[in-house]
C-alpha cells in the first residue's frame, strides 16, 4: 500500500513539472545551453585562444636535448700518425637553447593578429546566439498564437452549444423545425473538429519549439504570454537604426576585426625582408673508449669533456625566390577580399534593416485596423445575439454573424503576434536583447 502511494505521489509530481510553463528567455536559455551550431562555434573560439597562447609562446626560448652514440670499427689513425685496426665507441649529451631577439617583427604582428582572430570568433558567438533567439522568439510567438486560437475556438464551441440548447427548447415547444435542430446540432460539431484541430496546431508549434531548443519532447513544454504582448509604436527610421546596428551587431564587429587581421597578415609577410637575429646556447660532454687502448673512467671524462658554448646568430634574407613577394601579394588580396566583405555584411544589414521596418510599419497598420474590425464585429456580434433572442433573427443570420466575429478574433490576434515579431527584430537590430 505505501509503494502505491508513492508511486501517485511520484506521478503527480511528474504531471505538476509537465505543466509548469517556460518564458520565453527560459526557452532561449534553455537552447543557448544545448544548440549545436552554438557548441561548434563556442568551439572554434576555444581554437582561437588556444593560437593567442601560441603567439604569445613564441618569444619563450626553444630548449632541445639530445644523445648519441656511436660505433666505429676497422683501421684509424693514431696520435702516432699510424694505422691500426680497432674498435671505438663514443656517447655524447647535449643541451641547446635558442632565443629569437628580433624576427622583422613577426612575433608581436603574430600576436596581435591572433588577439584580433579571438575577438573575431567571440563576435561570431555573439552572432550565432542572437541569431537563434530570433528563431525561438518566431516559434515561440506562433505557439502563443495558436495556444489564444484553442481560446477562440472554445468561445465559438461554447456559443454554438448555447444555440443548440436554446434551439432544442423551441423545438420542444413546437416553435422550431427539426431542421433547424439539425443545423444547431451540425454547427456544435463543426466547431468541435475546429477545437480539435486548432489543439493539434498547438501541439505542432510546441514540436516545432521544442526541437529547435534541443528538447527531447514538448509533452513537458508549454508557453505564456511575454509583457511585450502589447506591442509599441514603431519608431525612428531605418536609417537611425542602421547606424545603432553598425555599433552593435556582432556581425558588423566580426568583419572589422577580420580586416585588422588581415592587416597584420600583410605586416606578418614583410617580416620576410627583415634579418632575423637570436641568442644561442648550450652545453655537452662525451664519452670515448677504445678497444686496446688506455681510456679514462666514465665519470672522469664526462667531467673534463663538458663544454659550453654561447653566441649570437644573424640570418640575412638575400633571395628565397620570391616568396615573401607573393605572399605580401596574397595578403594584399586577402585584405581587399575582407574590405569588400565588409561593404556587403553592411549592404545587406541595411537591406534587412530596411525589410524590417517597413514591414513592422505594416504590421503596426494591419493591427490597429484589424483591432477596429474586431470591435465593430463584436458590437455587431452582440447586437445580432439579442436580435436571435428575441425571435427577430434566424439561425443562420446569428451562424454569420458568429463566423464574422471570430474571423475579426482571428485577424487581430494573426496581426497582433506578427506586430510583436516585426517589434522584437526591430529591437534586435538596434541592440537590445530579447526577453
Amino acid at each position: 500500500m505505501k509503494r502505491i502511494i508513492l508511486s501517485i505521489l511520484s506521478l503527480l509530481s511528474l504531471t505538476a513539472v509537465a505543466q509548469k510553463p517556460m518564458t520565453l528567455r527560459e526557452c532561449i536559455d534553455y537552447a543557448l545551453n544545448r544548440n549545436v551550431q552554438v557548441k561548434q562555434s563556442a568551439l572554434q573560439r576555444q581554437q582561437e585562444e588556444v593560437n593567442l597562447s601560441t603567439a604569445k609562446n613564441a618569444r619563450l626560448p626553444e630548449v632541445s636535448g639530445g644523445a648519441n652514440q656511436s660505433f666505429s670499427f676497422g683501421r684509424g689513425l693514431t696520435a702516432q700518425n699510424t694505422y691500426v685496426s680497432r674498435n671505438t665507441a663514443s656517447t655524447g649529451v647535449s643541451v641547446s637553447a635558442s632565443l629569437p631577439l628580433f624576427t622583422g617583427f613577426r612575433l608581436p604582428n603574430q600576436k596581435k593578429q591572433a588577439e584580433l582572430n579571438l575577438q573575431a570568433a567571440t563576435a561570431d558567438l555573439e552572432k550565432v546566439r542572437e541569431d537563434l533567439s530570433v528563431q525561438i522568439a518566431q516559434a515561440y510567438l506562433q505557439a502563443l498564437y495558436q495556444k489564444e486560437m484553442i481560446n477562440v475556438a472554445k468561445e465559438q464551441l461554447s456559443l454554438s452549444r448555447i444555440q443548440y440548447e436554446r434551439i432544442q427548447r423551441v423545438y420542444e415547444a413546437q416553435k422550431a423545425s427539426g431542421l433547424e435542430v439539425n443545423e444547431a446540432k451540425n454547427t456544435v460539431a463543426q466547431d468541435e473538429l475546429a477545437l480539435v484541430q486548432n489543439e493539434n496546431n498547438y501541439k505542432l508549434a510546441l514540436l516545432d519549439l521544442s526541437q529547435l531548443i534541443e528538447m527531447s519532447t514538448p509533452d513537458s513544454l508549454d508557453v505564456i504570454a511575454p509583457a511585450m504582448m502589447q506591442p509599441q509604436p514603431v519608431g525612428g527610421n531605418p536609417e537611425a537604426i542602421f547606424e545603432e546596428a553598425v555599433m552593435s551587431k556582432p556581425a558588423i564587429r566580426a568583419q572589422k576585426l577580420r580586416i585588422e587581421s588581415a592587416q597584420k597578415s600583410i605586416d606578418i609577410a614583410r617580416a620576410g625582408y627583415w634579418p632575423t637575429l637570436s641568442l644561442n646556447g648550450g652545453i655537452g660532454t662525451s664519452y670515448y673508449h677504445v678497444n686496446g687502448g688506455t681510456n679514462p673512467a666514465f665519470g672522469r671524462q664526462f667531467k673534463d669533456n663538458f663544454n659550453k658554448s654561447i653566441g649570437i646568430s644573424l640570418s640575412i634574407p638575400i633571395f628565397d625566390h620570391f616568396q615573401t613577394r607573393n605572399s605580401i601579394r596574397l595578403a594584399k588580396i586577402n585584405y581587399e577580399g575582407q574590405r569588400v566583405q565588409f561593404d556587403q555584411v553592411q549592404k545587406e544589414l541595411y537591406k534587412e534593416i530596411q525589410t524590417a521596418w517597413y514591414n513592422a510599419v505594416a504590421a503596426q497598420k494591419k493591427y490597429e485596423a484589424s483591432r477596429s474590425a474586431e470591435e465593430v464585429a463584436h458590437e455587431s456580434f452582440v447586437m445580432m445575439t439579442k436580435k436571435f433572442e428575441y425571435g427577430k433573427a434566424n439561425a443562420t443570420e446569428y451562424n454569420e454573424q458568429k463566423t464574422k466575429y471570430a474571423t475579426a478574433q482571428t485577424n487581430r490576434i494573426n496581426a497582433q503576434y506578427e506586430y510583436v515579431f516585426r517589434n522584437i527584430i526591430l529591437d534586435f537590430y538596434k541592440g537590445t536583447p530579447i526577453q
